[in-house]
């Protein structure tokens, strides 16, 4: 089998009237990667290729499908304002996995994308063979250190070198923020698509009286139900060490609630790793996921 990483290729379905993209490498069981953020952040645009260094290497063995989640990478935005909140994505990530029509499917999402793999799996249990959670202190109890990090920053919203500070402030290694990501975040940023959904986030003000208050609720919501019932699913969590933004004690913290009631749940820690500890450690990494679904599919 060649060691050289396969690229991926773009591909689009309808999702509920929503015209979705998503990349797609190699062949085998899939997993459905989902990566963090939200519609219509200022600081920076996310999607499907940030797990580029990832899926390309992995999809020597699985079936790799990255996910870009609604309004966010070229994916369309919402239909309707109301639509701008995280049970929406949750709804979108869920009604993708079925169109997809593969079976149950290895889902790994990272820091709000893992709040997103989490719901999945216990929202739709039939489409979910395992859940991966990263680095998300969305999905973890208590609170982030995002606001802290940041606030230094003094660079403008939607700026080139606004969200330069932020990916290398989240990151304890920053030889993975190469140019040719950067480029793409930057293409992605100032697309109308996506300069549309941060009006309506901030100007418009949907983050603060929609987005961040429902996602409160969700969260708690989350938690109570995994304090009384399994996940349902073998479960990983994988955490930064280093992360500035989603302390280990959280990761700690989530992990412990889930355990609690899942006894095929485990986590494991990268050393010298930030918030996004899957591109800084990328072969740690993807030798960890390989051996959780593989000990998944062998029933261990």
């Amino acid at each position: 089998m060649s060691d050289q990483p396969l690229k991926a290729q773009e591909k689009w379905i309808d999702v509920a009237s929503v015209r979705t993209r998503f990349l797609e490498a190699g062949a085998g069981e899939p997993i459905v990667f989902l990566h963090g953020g939200h519609a219509g952040d200022s600081s920076g645009s996310e999607s499907a290729e940030v797990w580029n260094l990832n899926y390309s290497a992995l999809a020597r063995g699985y079936r790799c499908i990255a996910l870009d989640r609604l309004g966010q990478g070229k994916t369309d935005n919402p239909l309707k304002d109301s639509d701008y909140t995280m049970a929406a994505s949750v709804d979108h990530a869920i009604a993708f996995v079925q169109a997809l029509n593969t079976g149950p499917v290895h889902i790994v999402g990272h820091s709000r994308g893992g709040h997103v793999a989490i719901q999945v799996t216990l929202k739709a249990p039939d489409f979910v063979r395992s859940c991966t959670a990263v680095s998300t202190n969305t999905a973890a109890p208590g609170y982030g250190r995002n606001a802290f990090v940041f606030a230094p920053c003094t660079h403008p919203p939607l700026s080139l070198e606004r969200m330069r500070y932020v990916l290398e402030n989240y990151s304890y290694q920053t030889d993975h923020i190469d140019p040719e990501w950067l480029q793409l975040k930057q293409r992605m940023l100032e697309s109308s698509k996506y300069r549309e959904a941060c009006k309506k986030m901030q100007e418009g003000g949907l983050f603060e009286t929609q987005y961040l208050p429902m996602l409160s609720i969700d969260r708690e919501a989350m938690f109570a139900l995994l304090e009384r019932r399994s996940i349902g699913r073998p479960t990983m969590l994988v955490w930064g060490f280093n992360d500035p933004t989603a302390p280990l004690a959280q990761g700690y913290d989530l992990y412990d609630l889930i355990a609690r009631h899942q006894f095929r749940c485990q986590m494991h820690i990268l050393n010298q790793a930030g918030h996004f500890c899957y591109r800084e450690r990328p072969e740690e990494f993807n030798r960890v996921l390989t051996n959780f679904i593989e000990d998944v599919r062998h029933g261990v």
